[in-house]
Formats: C-alpha cells, structure tokens, sequence
C-alpha cells in the first residue's frame, strides 16, 4: 500500500472521546492482555497502535471491519484519522473499556461488537467450473478498475492465450515477482516446503509502500487458499503448508505492518472486504464478485488490486489450474 504520513493536524481538540463500533478478534486479545503502547504511525486512513502485546488499527467505520480494525465512529466533519491530533510516538494506554493516547482522544470500547473473518458460508460451495467462472469475472474488474502500478500488470499475463512479458508494460516489481512466484506454484503443487520457501523469501517485502505489493498479493493468496482447503477438505496439506512458510518467513523481511498483516493471513483471518470477497468466489454469482471485486480495489493505492491478484492466484492453484504466467 502507498501511503504518505501525515503530521496530525489538531483540527480537534484533546481529550475527544470516540465510540468504538467494532473490534478485530485479534485486536481484542491484544488489548484484553495489554496495558500499554506507543503511536507507531499515523495516516488518514488509519491510526496503528503499538502494544506490548502487538500491534492494532483504529480505522474509522468506513475501512471496514478487520483482525485488527477497531472502527470509530468518526465526529461529524472529520473522516480522517490524521484529523484527531495524533502524532507517533504518543503513549497510549488501556485501561479496563477505554483506549486513551497520552493528551489526545480517549476510545470506549465497552459496546463494540467483535468481528471475526472465521464462519461457515451461508451458500453451498461452487463446482470448480463455477468457481473458474467466478475468478474471470474477478480478474476483469480488476483490469478494468484498478492500479497497476504495484503488481497488477501480471493479471494480463494470465490470459489463457495473453501477450508475453516482454509485451505488457511492467513495472520492475512485477517483473522481478514473475520467477518467485511461478516457484510458489510450482512449490505449491510439490508440497515442497523448501522451494515454497525459497519463493515466498524472494516475495515478501519487494515493491513500495507501507505494505509492499507482493506482501498484499501474498495475503490474498494465502487466505484465499486456507478458505477453500477449511471449506471443501481439498488441498488442505498444500494450503497449511504455503501459510506456514509465509508466516515464518514474514519475521523480520518486511515492515510492521506488512509483517502483522501477513501473520493474520496465514491464521485465515482477513479484513471484511476481502473475506466478503473470496466468500462470493467461492460461493455466490458473477455478478456479486465483481461487485466485491471492486471494494477490495479501493484498499489503499494499489493494496487492493494486489489482493485481488494473490486471491486469483490462489483460485487457480486450489483449482490445480497454472496461472498463465510462465
């Protein structure tokens, strides 16, 4: 994800109290075992926190709900999150049913609703032509309406009969991303653990960004990928496996953020959107996917288009079909 800090500006005043609508399941734990943190950074989309215990989001209500979102209801007239007069570096302290950053806002969280990206599928589970079907229609959406500036110049390639790398005009992420990733597929299919690890340690941190690209594409695979395997029984070994590698490799290689980002992937936790999504490929209609699709492609600068790219690739190895790239 692209994004630019900001310097909080102090458009409100200290000592705002601010309801919290939901909190991630992993959010909660953290802050039910932790006394204090430290403001880790500040954009306007999100204020991440850092406790003892790990890090969370405060998010208003229209990021969506997530692992470690805690949505606010925003004061009228200020949707921004740098708007609160936050700045890094603050401390924060939890205390009973209250997040409170030293001489700035206090958050209730006595009557937020915990959200959790774990539950069984309202639909029964598509047929694999479907499923295909389903990934297709996710894939145009995605190279109609979103950025290609991280990763998404390798959706072209796809293509059953696509153009050659050498014809699509690709960034030097994508283009470096290609080999490491047709050595996850191949890895992948091999149950090899040595192979998927040497791929996804070549993945993890490349491209720009607060979560560099291939760490976005490499969470939409993974949790696409435990989804499928908990939900049909299939590939299950090869899916544990890849979430496996990916969360021992993430320590360390990338940043913060990214690093927590790709841990709750690997325990098949995502943000609402992308869980909304791959619950509608696996299970619902064109027409709901694209829909979707498009939500996720609003994520960030191009987070979500990277997303969208790492779940479409999981679909086609869950569906043991290659992806088109090599």
């Amino acid at each position: 994800m692209n994004a630019n800090p900001h310097s909080a500006g102090n458009s409100l005043s200290m000592g705002i109290s601010i309801e919290a609508s939901s909190v991630g399941a992993a959010a909660h734990a953290r802050l039910s075992s932790c006394g204090e943190g430290v403001v880790q950074s500040v954009f306007d989309g999100a204020v991440n926190v850092l406790l003892t215990t790990g890090l969370v989001s405060l998010v208003p209500e229209s990021a969506g709900r997530g692992p470690l979102n805690i949505t606010l209801r925003m004061p009228a007239g200020s949707p921004k999150m740098s708007s609160l007069g936050v700045h890094v570096g603050q401390k924060v302290n939890v205390s009973g049913p209250a997040l409170e950053v030293d001489s700035g806002p206090q958050v209730h969280l006595g009557s937020a609703k915990i959200y959790s990206s774990r539950g069984r599928f309202a639909l029964p589970l598509l047929g694999k032509k479907d499923i295909l079907a389903n990934a297709e229609a996710m894939k145009k959406a995605a190279l109609l309406f979103g950025n290609a500036a991280g990763l998404g110049g390798l959706l072209a390639l796809t293509e059953p009969k696509g153009p050659d790398a050498e014809d699509v005009d690709l960034n030097m992420f994508a283009s470096s991303a290609i080999s490491h990733v047709l050595q996850l597929e191949e890895g992948f299919r091999a149950e090899d653990g040595e192979a998927l690890a040497k791929a996804i340690s070549g993945l993890i941190g490349l491209g720009p960004g607060l979560t560099p690209s291939c760490d976005d594409m490499l969470c939409g695979l993974v949790f696409l990928c435990l989804l499928y395997a908990d939900s049909s029984g299939h590939m299950v070994r090869q899916s544990r496996l890849v979430a496996e590698v990916t969360a021992a490799k993430a320590a360390g290689r990338t940043t913060t953020l990214s690093e927590e980002f790709l841990r709750q992937a690997a325990s098949g936790r995502a943000n609402e959107r992308v869980a909304d999504l791959c619950t509608a490929l696996l299970t619902g209609n064109q027409r709901s996917v694209e829909r979707k699709t498009r939500r996720v492609l609003s994520i960030g600068e191009t987070s979500g288009t990277d997303i969208v790219l790492g779940v479409f690739l999981g679909t086609k190895l869950c569906m043991g079909r290659r992806s088109g790239l090599g």
